[in-house]
């Protein structure tokens, strides 16, 4: 059961969002009815002192998050959602804050380049040599969390598909909240939710994808990440809401994973919407993070373990 919270963001959201999203024609407009999710202050629970150091990775710019006292040598490299078009700054650097916090890391984010401007894959390019950087400049894999929700939750899953192609070790663990990994759009939850979810409709979704793959063939394994071999990649979390279009992505993430030996957690929350976990004055949000807090503890046991380390 979702909490009162729940209940009344997601009548908020059907009527400030989705209702505007779906007279959409064009990602000019969409990207205006989205810059109205920074002000949904009351549920985005925004810390006082959040601060931003501006730096890049190689040209990519990204933001490292300021805020207390430092919390050591672990990094949470983090791709924003926004269907690969659009950056809602202020709803996802209280969330970059919060899960930062639980998971004791470094927090920066990634401001890849956006479609159409600059289509696929531009934006999987920029992730990738982000956190080929941090390799470079001397982190240790297993110091490296990746983070991502909806269209980031894609790129953070297409950056360790692609690591493994390209030889590079796993980081210590990914977070992905209602990550969109088919882009073929072909699954259950697509058409049973369409009428049911809260922030999209069928059709925004479908003209964000477009706008992305520019023509490209959703079926790459790097557009579509679901689609590619997911053996021998690092732990997997993901937080997802049941009245989601692009709930079945997850589920069948976790299944594929298992299938190929691997390690996937997932939690689908009754009642929640499309990345639930922006709005961390719900209940549900808080208890994700923590959640979020003590796989990664585990996953860190796990790795001294492996290592032999004491």
């Amino acid at each position: 059961m979702s909490s009162w919270r729940a209940k009344a963001l997601n009548k908020v959201l059907y009527r400030a969002i989705r209702g505007r999203l779906e007279r959409c024609n064009d990602i000019l407009s969409v990207r205006g009815v989205i810059a109205g999710l920074d002000k949904l202050n009351s549920y985005i629970g925004t810390p006082g002192g959040l601060e931003w150091i501006d730096d890049s990775l190689s040209g990519v710019p990204c933001q490292w998050i300021v805020k207390g006292r430092p919390a050591g040598d672990n990094i949470l490299l983090y791709f924003h959602g926004g269907g690969f078009c659009f950056r809602s700054p202020q709803v996802h650097s209280a969330m970059l804050h919060y899960l930062s916090r639980e998971t004791r890391s470094r927090g920066v984010m990634v401001s890849y380049r956006l479609a159409p401007e600059f289509p696929f894959p531009a934006a999987l390019n920029d992730c990738f040599t982000a956190y080929r950087t941090l390799l470079e400049q001397g982190v240790p894999p297993e110091k490296i969390i990746l983070g991502g929700d909806s269209a980031g939750g894609n790129l953070a899953l297409a950056t360790m598909v692609k690591c493994k192609d390209k030889g590079l070790p796993q980081p210590l663990a990914a977070l992905l909240f209602s990550p969109a990994l088919d882009l073929t759009m072909n699954s259950q939850s697509a058409f049973v939710m369409r009428n049911e979810d809260p922030f999209f409709d069928l059709g925004s979704l479908m003209l964000l994808r477009n706008s992305y793959l520019n023509g490209h063939t959703p079926c790459d394994p790097l557009a579509s990440p679901l689609g590619a071999d997911l053996s021998d990649l690092a732990p997997i979390m993901v937080h997802v809401g049941s009245l989601e279009i692009l709930l079945d992505d997850s589920v069948r993430l976790k299944s594929k994973v298992r299938r190929q030996g691997g390690v996937a957690d997932l939690t689908i929350w009754p009642g929640l919407p499309h990345v639930f976990t922006l709005f961390q004055q719900l209940p549900e949000a808080k208890e994700a993070m923590e959640r979020c807090g003590k796989f990664i503890d585990q996953c860190r046991q796990n790795s001294v373990a492996g290592s032999g380390e004491d």
